[in-house]
């Protein structure tokens, strides 16, 4: 519903993106951006986006995601092999981890910080054959 866009879009990102399968949540996520105090921003360009994350395209470059136990096995499989297509650094939150085996399969990531509700991820060594 646009929540943790707004509270990225409230640090110095150079873009934030808020993927969304379901009509009926990304028209509320759009409203409250509308809504949203702009003086509370740093990062202004924000792109809610309705479609399907295992088909996403991610920007080039430094990533950040968050995933907020959004989908399972061959979904998620699917993002993380589009989020892995290109080297380069990536840190993963990951919210109530129900499928962080399949995070941790990849051999892509490793664990940085392990938290009662989530689990952080960095991309370790990010070369072209990984």
């Amino acid at each position: 519903m646009g929540r943790v866009v707004l509270l990225a879009a409230q640090r110095p990102f150079k873009m934030v993106a808020g993927i969304e399968i379901s009509g009926a949540l990304h028209e509320v996520a759009r409203e409250n951006v509308k809504r949203f105090d702009n003086d509370a921003l740093q990062c202004h360009d924000i792109r809610l986006l309705r479609g399907d994350a295992a088909e996403y395209k991610f920007p080039r470059g430094k990533l950040a995601v968050y995933l907020y136990n959004p989908f399972r096995g061959n979904i998620l499989k699917s993002v993380l092999e589009r989020l892995l297509a290109q080297p380069r650094e990536i840190t993963l939150l990951y919210h109530t981890p129900a499928e962080r085996e399949i995070v941790e399969a990849t051999g892509a990531f490793e664990l940085e910080r392990e938290l009662n509700y989530a689990a952080i991820f960095r991309r370790v060594r990010p070369t072209p054959d990984r």
